[in-house]
């Protein structure tokens, strides 16, 4: 280490200094002024990048032999994080010497300023400051060279970064780093199983999002560089990795009791348990948050993700955090009411009737179903497994004591028919599919009754995708509506004979034979994709001759009609 006399050199950069005195040695003050000139200097040090990171790398972090104080390896950390965002120069910094070598500084400077009583707060603030630096240059490491990140992931590694969240969950800038070492690091099932059953980390980031959800509630200012909602959403982005990987450890690695690979997309109940406090603090994340300019904050962002992983009503542990005994519906609804409120405003940022709604909707879609999708399928699951949360939202969506048939059901009142126009847009991603699963489960996944409330011409694609076959009941219900017979048009969900059905009369032959055309197309492609299999109506109406070739003197003298 460097010996501490004094020493002249004012002013003289720190990678000049180890030139010159490359035997002699350093002392405390020579360092300390040289590299806060190196840092000043920084930009000149730019074109040799790769040697004052080996410079650093031997003298601070492979060897304590510059490791003179605190705020000397703070300072010396600090220019190595600045030179090693170079992606041409991070070489040295991703490589596991360097990456095993910076992390046991860590894990050494916080054994250090915990051992020493005496250290004064300034003293402990470099030492937290420079292992903060080690962290980002680890962080760092991994975003430019993802190869790197298998050696964060050995368990020795693990071990360093978690004990040091433990140890520093209160410091915004320490949590942070951590959490997102943590995220980048947790990529193999066999990481996040060490340090589920190992490590407890689980339990570790549930405690410390609840610590930054206190401290956003109470109006935390503290000028900090991440604020609390900035810690929490790294955190909890760390606790989905975890359940990610533990989840794909479970269902292929351990699978099933006869061997078989569990495909279920959820918790089983014993593992459930083992993180429950984090799926509470997640539900308490998605109450307290409020929208922010109709989107959920990033931390309820990550909390709907995670919230999906969990069973609903098995163990009675987990079903309680769900449906709290003390006030049943305060989960439900907070995620009913951001799933709502979240539904109107891509809606409304469409334009009603226009050419110009359907790209409107949809790149509103793809703004928004990161964060409504979660929100979608965790109501899917709790309506799917409770029949009174069921019957509490079907209250909310169709307000009305029946479905009213008269109106298109795009266009009827509540969140239904907003719901309708979200499913059916051909570019919404992942979103019309899971919004499909919460209104078929809303309807008791009741094919017939998810046709009817919904039109098969909305539905068409959702069933395309889930393989859902078309009832008989339906198709005999298309047959009888074009015969005229049906009181409910089941493409349209509407009954036959409303204001627009009338429509029909004051159409051309011509038009009419279009339609026809039209409709024959969509059959048999449906029949050709297998989603039915059935004669054709169209061909059928064609071949007993109610359906007429229509030449151009008859269609000339009915457009003259009109």
């Amino acid at each position: 280490m460097a010996h501490c006399s004094g020493g002249g050199n004012n002013g003289v950069d720190y990678f000049s200094l180890v030139e010159t005195h490359e035997k002699a040695g350093l002392d405390t003050a020579e360092i300390e002024r040289g590299l806060v000139t190196a840092t000043t200097n920084i930009a000149r040090h730019a074109g040799q990048a790769s040697r004052c990171i080996g410079v650093v790398l031997q003298r601070f972090v492979h060897t304590d032999r510059d490791r003179c104080s605190p705020k000397a390896t703070s300072l010396a950390l600090a220019i190595l994080k600045t030179l090693s965002r170079q992606f041409d120069s991070n070489n040295e910094v991703s490589s596991r010497n360097a990456i095993d070598g910076l992390l046991q500084l860590v894990h050494t400077m916080r054994l250090d300023s915990k051992d020493k009583e005496s250290h004064v707060d300034s003293q402990r603030t470099y030492t937290i400051d420079a292992c903060n630096e080690a962290l980002t240059c680890v962080a760092n490491a991994m975003l430019l060279h993802p190869e790197c990140r298998a050696y964060v992931a050995e368990h020795h590694c693990l071990d360093i970064i978690v004990e040091f969240l433990r140890a520093t969950a209160e410091k915004p800038t320490a949590a942070f780093l951590c959490a997102r070492c943590l995220m980048l690091a947790l990529g193999t099932k066999e990481s996040a199983r060490y340090c589920v059953e190992k490590l407890q980390l689980q339990v570790i980031l549930a405690q410390t999002v609840e610590l930054y959800l206190r401290r956003e509630l109470a109006g935390d200012d503290s000028g900090e560089r991440f604020t609390p909602l900035l810690v929490m959403a790294e955190l909890l982005k760390a606790a989905m990795s975890l359940c990610t990987y533990f989840l794909r450890w479970i269902h292929t690695d351990n699978g099933s009791s006869d061997g078989t690979p569990n495909n279920d997309d959820a918790f089983p109940e014993e593992n459930a348990v083992e993180f429950a406090s984090l799926l509470r603090v997640c539900l308490d994340t998605l109450h307290a948050l409020p929208l922010v300019n109709g989107h959920l904050a990033a931390p309820a962002k990550q909390a709907g993700s995670i919230a999906m992983n969990f069973p609903t009503r098995n163990p009675e542990a987990v079903k309680e955090i769900w449906l709290p005994n003390d006030n049943l519906w305060r989960n439900v609804d907070s995620i009913y009411e951001h799933l709502s409120a979240i539904v109107i405003a891509i809606v409304d940022k469409s334009e009603e009737g226009s050419l110009e709604k359907a790209a409107h909707l949809s790149n509103a879609v793809d703004e928004y179903q990161d964060e409504l999708a979660p929100l979608a399928l965790v109501l899917m699951r709790l309506v799917s497994e409770h029949s009174n949360v069921r019957e509490r939202i079907f209250r909310n969506v169709y307000p009305a004591s029946e479905i009213d048939y008269s109106v298109l059901p795009e266009d009827r009142p509540g969140l239904s028919a907003k719901l309708v126009r979200l499913m059916r847009n051909p570019h919404g991603g992942i979103l019309p599919t899971a919004i499909g699963d919460f209104v078929l489960a809303l309807l008791g996944h009741d094919i017939k009754q998810f046709v009817m409330a919904v039109g098969y011409g909305n539905a068409a694609g959702y069933m395309l995708v889930r393989g859902i076959e078309i009832p008989q009941e339906i198709i005999d219900q298309v047959k009888d509506s074009m015969a005229g017979t049906s009181t409910v048009d089941p493409v349209t969900g509407r009954y036959v004979g409303t204001d627009s059905d009338r429509e029909l009369a004051e159409m051309t032959d011509e038009e009419k034979e279009r339609e026809a055309e039209r409709l024959f197309v969509l059959f048999e492609r449906l029949n050709r994709t297998g989603i039915i299999k059935v004669e054709n109506p169209v061909r059928a109406a064609a071949e007993s001759g109610r359906f007429k070739e229509m030449d151009d003197d008859t269609s000339g003298a009915n457009e003259d009609n009109r």
